[in-house]
């Protein structure tokens, strides 16, 4: 990546995504939700340079939590108690999402919706008496992250001096569905359902925590080519170091003020987000890394008072890239007469 990528980087949107994630945070503060970082990571996910194309990413992003929202609450109520036929959904919602993800024009809103029922449908495994409540505050969570972002770019994009007109950036509703082979579909299916299903097992065997930031991590790096899943994976492990090391330093020196913490994250997210926003080969690492310091400096309602949480969050998402690569070691060719060849590699 050349260094010019990263200063084209206009600072007025660093400042925007910024602003967007610190009032994501003070709307979950103030409804006291559970896991209020899903709200600050709503915020960064959506921010872009491209109104437009964030304000459909949004609009995406809120229309898959209420799918993935009722399909996972149904599934979970119907499958409670019953972990043969708590695989096979986790199988089934994981194989349909990923496959929809590369054959719909409207993939993200699949992803979200496949994680936020593969969430609830977790938690009904590990904690079965809190799926209702954390449903009900994911909710709260996603659209607060949402709408902090919609306001900040609304309002501070003409303060700044902005245009709010769309780019010539591609839209993310715009991009046409790809056509996949059968040999593509088939292993779209086959890999999407077995890596929830082989976290999860992976997980309870091991007692390994965070076992919902590893599905979805694992969930979101998944890619219909080989190598493209490999680099992703290597870029969020390379992002989740970075952002985590920064991040639990930063937590550290995250006191009860409101104001200092305010300070901590503010800096934090313009810094990154040079990165994230940009169109460079590794802005992917800059958008992982925001996720981890997200993750080590929101733990709950309040500034963060230990790290022990924190490095747990951080170690169910570099476990859950780990497991999508060693999954992909084993390459599926186009032809079928072609012998599979293993390139897992341990470094």
């Amino acid at each position: 990546m050349s260094a010019d990528r990263i200063e084209s980087v206009d600072l007025r949107h660093s400042l925007i995504t910024a602003a967007s994630c610190w009032l994501a945070a003070m709307f979950v503060f103030f409804f006291h939700c559970d896991n209020p970082w899903w709200g600050v990571i709503s915020a960064w996910v959506i921010s872009s340079t491209d109104f437009h194309q964030s304000s459909l990413k949004a609009m995406m992003r809120v229309a898959g939590t209420f799918a993935g929202y009722f399909v996972g609450l149904i599934c979970a109520s119907l499958t409670e108690g019953e972990p043969v036929w708590q695989a096979l959904v986790l199988f089934l919602i994981g194989a349909i999402g990923m496959s929809m993800r590369f054959r719909s024009r409207f993939s993200y809103a699949w992803i979200i919706g496949s994680a936020t029922a593969l969430i609830l449908i977790v938690l009904d495994l590990t904690d079965p008496g809190s799926i209702y409540e954390t449903a009900h505050y994911r909710l709260y969570e996603i659209i607060s992250g949402v709408v902090a972002a919609w306001l900040c770019a609304r309002l501070l994009r003409p303060l700044l001096g902005l245009s709010s007109r769309a780019s010539e950036t591609e839209s993310i509703s715009a991009r046409a569905s790809i056509n996949l082979t059968p040999n593509e579909l088939r292993m779209l299916i086959m890999v999407g359902g077995l890596v929830p299903v082989i976290t999860t097992l992976l997980w309870s065997w091991l007692r390994l925590p965070s076992l919902v930031q590893a599905i979805v991590t694992a969930l979101v790096t998944l890619d219909r080519n080989v190598a493209n899943a490999q680099i992703r994976a290597t870029q969020r492990i390379l992002g989740c170091l970075l952002g985590g090391a920064i991040g639990l330093v930063a937590a550290e020196f995250a006191t009860s003020s409101l104001f200092a913490w305010s300070v901590i994250i503010f800096g934090g997210i313009f810094l990154f987000s040079q990165l994230h926003l940009s169109t460079g080969r590794f802005s992917y690492v800059g958008t992982q890394a925001g996720v981890a310091f997200i993750l080590a400096v929101v733990t709950g309602n309040n500034p963060p008072d230990t790290i022990g949480p924190v490095i747990g969050r951080i170690a169910g998402m570099t476990g859950g890239v780990l497991v999508v690569d060693q999954i992909f070691c084993f390459k599926v060719p186009t032809n079928p007469a072609t012998i599979i060849r293993c390139k897992c590699r341990l470094d």
